[in-house]
């Protein structure tokens, strides 16, 4: 199900699964990119969720301050929320710069504290099979 789309993103609840799967789709605005990433954070409240899956092969480059806001502001909510989850898998954006913003918002937080496993993947198959098994 469907439970917020865009242009730029889409957030899917799976209940039989109970699998949380945010697809990025282009390149977002600030003010789109904020919104979409505190949807994360609303569907967290309102669904339950055990898996998430965030497919950002599509996804674009991230500006210098939406990477600052995501560390400073977004993130502790985020972790505050998240901690339902049961397992948590990324898949890497085919872009190179996109790769890079990722990568700098990725090293200023410590996904080692998170108390359920994460991992990256190159592909999605391999990330939602993880996810599933």
């Amino acid at each position: 199900m469907i439970i917020y789309k865009k242009d730029y993103i889409s957030i899917a609840y799976y209940k039989p699964e109970q699998l949380l799967e945010i697809t990025w789709l282009a390149y977002a605005s600030s003010a789109a990119y904020r919104e979409a990433m505190l949807h994360y954070i609303e569907a967290l409240q309102k669904y339950e969720v055990k898996r998430w899956l965030g497919d950002y092969r599509q996804a674009r480059v991230v500006r210098l301050s939406d990477q600052q806001w995501t560390i400073e502001e977004w993130a502790p909510l985020f972790f505050e929320q998240a901690n339902q989850l049961e397992k948590m898998a990324r898949v890497r954006s085919t872009d190179i710069s996109a790769r890079i913003s990722s990568e700098n918002m990725y090293k200023s937080l410590d996904y080692t504290q998170l108390p359920y496993p994460y991992m990256e993947f190159e592909l999605y198959g391999n990330a939602r099979n993880w996810l599933l098994a």
